[in-house]
């Protein structure tokens, strides 16, 4: 798009992402009457010579140093000579009570309105919150059962930040509040969120060895993001080309994309100081390990070979990142390159059933929803790995994912997918049940997925109905502004 500027958009809003193996997300509240010094402090944030959030281009540059060092490093017999390239960045981002703060702030000092009245009308899902929308229109569980975290202290912004190592992250966010007047200016969120008893903050972590890459189900995460022309190479996009993605699908742009059928929103209403933002939807999910386990140990009854068998018809890759529409029958041998670059046209519902995960939220036909229904993910894994010979006792030793997706406008990306797909018994045809990895049932009721044998007839019973393996334990959404805007608008002398 025109108006897209590398130096402009924070750093996270692409398919790599922040490169990390630790990330600290710490919520925010800011605090009444000191609106104004508030805002004062943001513009610090990237007015200097020395920027203390990330853009794209800065990303770029680290990924560049990180993947030469990793060339290097595969050239390398003794792992002792091996380089390790040390990197640190950051994002800031406002939910809407914050930027209603952020208001109160630039009146005081007699700058312009930011025209948040019209975010009811261009993008009503963030003027009404996660904890609205979640349980009406999501499904999401009811608020009262989120962790304190998410259900205490008005959330007004968030500071993610992602580091070679957690020693790195931790300080550059000490750093930033620093900045930004911690503890007058900006105060913590009064309530905390397992298995972190900070209040205010979640860390997450990449997990090591043989799970490197992989959630705590044990499947490769982060595939088939969409990818942006003149920020993803020419070779990703080749290798990928069905994920190639208009950039004004992830950050916002004067000629917003073409919205989904019922979705009720007018982008064209958004203030221009919005350009080149984006819409951040972060959600806790909580990963049960063992109901997990238990539910694909069920494999015969579900006309499959083994419990891995169906728990990669269940996500729609075997652990590998493999997709089970190419590879039916079993994982291919350790070191099969990965082949990202296919579509369901003739698959068999057997072989990948139509309530796959990947393949209800990346259904990979051609044009409509799909092309515009996408999202950035650059969420992390949290918690300790379980070990099923010692299974932990402490409640709070949970696990699960840091969801983070970025998306140009909420109702056509994540709430539509959420919503319409995953949670939708009907898509992409009747009788397909909900996602078994993210779905989920009204009223919270139990999950079905339809299962089909070799001949494709239903299996009935199948699995049956069961209970969610992943529970949301709160999130909000956000706003993720540009450095113009950071600076120009929602800074102030």
């Amino acid at each position: 798009m025109a108006e897209f500027n590398g130096d402009d958009v924070q750093g996270d809003l692409f398919s790599r992402g922040f490169p990390k193996f630790n990330e600290v997300y710490y919520f925010f509240h800011i605090t009444s009457g000191k609106e104004k010094e508030f805002c004062q402090k943001v513009k610090t944030l990237v007015s200097g010579e020395e920027k203390h959030i990330s853009s794209i281009n800065k990303v770029l540059e680290d990924w560049r140093q990180v993947d030469a060092a990793a060339a290097r490093n595969r050239t390398l017999d003794d792992p002792a000579k091996k380089e390790w390239v040390s990197t640190v960045n950051a994002l800031i981002a406002f939910s809407k009570p914050g930027l209603d703060s952020i208001q109160a702030g630039l009146t005081s000092a007699g700058r312009p309105s930011l025209d948040l009245k019209y975010l009811s009308l261009s993008d009503p899902v963030f003027d009404m919150g996660m904890a609205d929308d979640g349980p009406e229109n999501l499904n999401d569980p009811p608020v009262d059962s989120w962790d304190p975290l998410f259900r205490s202290t008005t959330i007004d912004g968030l500071l993610k930040v992602a580091a070679s190592d957690s020693q790195i992250a931790n300080d550059k966010l000490e750093q930033l509040k620093q900045i930004l007047g911690y503890p007058q200016l900006i105060t913590d969120i009064e309530g905390n969120s397992p298995p972190s008893l900070t209040n205010s903050k979640l860390e997450g972590n990449v997990r090591l060895g043989k799970h490197h890459g992989h959630e705590h189900f044990g499947f490769r995460d982060g595939l088939s993001q969409p990818l942006l022309e003149g920020i993803n190479s020419d070779a990703a996009i080749k290798a990928d080309p069905y994920m190639k993605t208009d950039q004004n699908v992830i950050t916002v742009s004067a000629k917003p994309p073409e919205l989904q059928d019922g979705v009720e929103a007018d982008p064209t209403r958004r203030p221009p100081w919005m350009i080149n933002g984006s819409f951040l939807a972060f959600r806790k999910l909580e990963q049960d390990v063992p109901r997990w386990n238990d539910l694909v140990n069920k494999f015969a009854v579900a006309g499959c070979k083994s419990p891995a068998h169906l728990a990669a018809k269940l996500m729609g890759r075997w652990p590998s990142g493999a997709p089970i529409a190419k590879f039916p029958d079993e994982e291919p041998p350790p070191g099969t390159p990965l082949d990202n670059n296919w579509h369901y046209k003739g698959v068999s519902k057997y072989n990948c059933p139509f309530g796959a995960h990947i393949r209800k939220v990346n259904p990979r036909t051609e044009g409509g929803a799909v092309t515009t229904a996408r999202l950035i993910r650059n969420g992390i894994p949290y918690g300790t790995d379980f070990d099923p010979a010692n299974p932990p006792t402490d409640p709070n030793d949970t696990r699960g994912l840091l969801f983070a997706a970025y998306q140009s406008c909420l109702e056509n990306s994540f709430q539509f997918i959420q919503r319409s797909w995953s949670n939708g018994e009907s898509f992409p045809v009747s009788n397909t049940g909900h996602d078994a990895i993210s779905g989920q049932a009204k009223d919270r009721g139990l999950l079905n997925t339809t299962l089909h044998g070799e001949d494709e007839g239903q299996l009935k019973p199948g699995l049956g109905q069961f209970q969610e393996t992943c529970t949301m334990k709160g999130g909000e959404y956000f706003f993720v502004p540009s450095f113009s805007a950071l600076r120009d608008t929602l800074g102030c002398d």
